[in-house]
């Protein structure tokens, strides 16, 4: 379970020490929204076209559902600019106005032993052209490689602060990949969601979606000719979906102290079942960037010769992450009006 699900009972006994003298710094006035970036390639055939139109209309309505600004890329022409052009200025426009990035591409991929590809109309866009336009975003960025042949799309982005998903395990599973069509309903499936909370995190989207593509060949009765890769600790090896038990990354021999895949995945949340406490984008960055701050320091905690020390690092982390739930939760508390009381023309407030 993950931090965040655990801490609102910490809130309850921290909440009345707290005074205005040590709260979190009020949110940004305009806060930051999310956005999409979905990119569909060039069908090949009618019968793509129809399959990658349907997986781009889930990712519309999950954009939608989380407010988020979309650009679709691929579905018109732009007589001025290949799509390889429109899909790198989309990612540099001012990026600095978002608080994250999805970026999710949709088609065809080749590989011809050296350079990997996500297939375009007019010029192909390589993991490397990419992965120039990537590190120039700073915020949360997880790009979702929906496509064959997209193995080598996760050495070349894997970074910090990135969730890179592709659909297959190397440039050699170059067949049609069917992972896009699982991972677009996965999304929105409550039976995806396994810690419960009400949301259907990227972690969550991505195991369903592997459990769903291996079901899939074995009703076909076909051996399985993808396998597909998540990557968010930036080690560029990414693992399978059966290298977690549940929602943790089982151990690896030889395995260092830096965080296995997952955790970073599993922040990033695509769709909401049921209304959950809302974090603004400020402080969502602020208790994403806590949550991984505490779990690095339970990864090192064997490394404490005296546990003492251990706990006398992890308390104020802690206090910090309950004060940013505590925030949360007084701002969606209803505020309760009385029109006798409070004029009806009286700025309300939830303060």
């Amino acid at each position: 379970m993950r931090i965040s699900t655990m801490i609102f009972s910490l809130t309850a006994c921290l909440g009345c020490l707290w005074s205005a003298s040590n709260t979190l710094p009020a949110a940004e006035a305009s806060e930051k929204s999310e956005r999409f970036v979905l990119v569909i390639g060039a069908e090949g055939t009618e019968e793509y076209a129809t399959q990658f139109a349907a997986w781009a209309e889930r990712w519309k309505q999950l954009a939608e559902g989380k407010q988020a600004k979309l650009t679709v890329i691929g579905e018109t022409i732009d007589a001025r600019h290949s799509d390889q052009e429109l899909v790198e200025r989309e990612l540099l426009r001012n990026p600095a106005a978002y608080s994250a990035t999805w970026l999710i591409l949709i088609g065809h991929g080749t590989f011809d032993g050296k350079a990997a590809r996500f297939n375009l109309r007019g010029p192909d866009l390589t993991a490397e052209q990419l992965q120039v336009c990537c590190d120039r975003i700073s915020h949360p960025l997880a790009v979702l490689n929906c496509f064959s042949a997209s193995g080598p799309f996760v050495q070349s982005l894997s970074g910090n602060n990135r969730v890179i998903i592709s659909a297959t395990k190397n440039g050699y599973e170059f067949y049609f990949s069917h992972f896009g069509k699982f991972l677009s309903e996965a999304a929105s499936d409550a039976e995806a969601d396994l810690d419960h909370d009400g949301q259907v995190s990227l972690l969550e989207a991505y195991l369903a979606a592997c459990r769903q593509t291996e079901a899939y060949y074995l009703e076909q009765g076909q051996l399985a000719t993808e396998h597909a890769l998540l990557d968010d600790n930036g080690d560029q090896r990414g693992s399978r979906a059966d290298q977690f038990q549940g929602l943790n990354h089982l151990p690896e021999p030889g395995a260092t102290t830096s965080l296995p895949d997952g955790h970073r995945a599993h922040q990033f949340a695509v769709c909401a079942l049921r209304p959950v406490p809302r974090i603004s984008g400020a402080h969502k960055l602020q208790r994403d960037d806590l949550e991984i701050k505490i779990l690095e320091l339970k990864q090192r905690k064997a490394e404490f010769e005296n546990e003492d020390d251990y706990y006398r690092q992890l308390e104020p982390l802690m206090i910090q992450l309950a004060q940013i739930y505590h925030r949360a939760e007084h701002r969606n508390r209803p505020t309760i009006h009385d029109p006798l009381v409070v004029p009806v023309k009286a700025e309300q407030t939830g303060d």
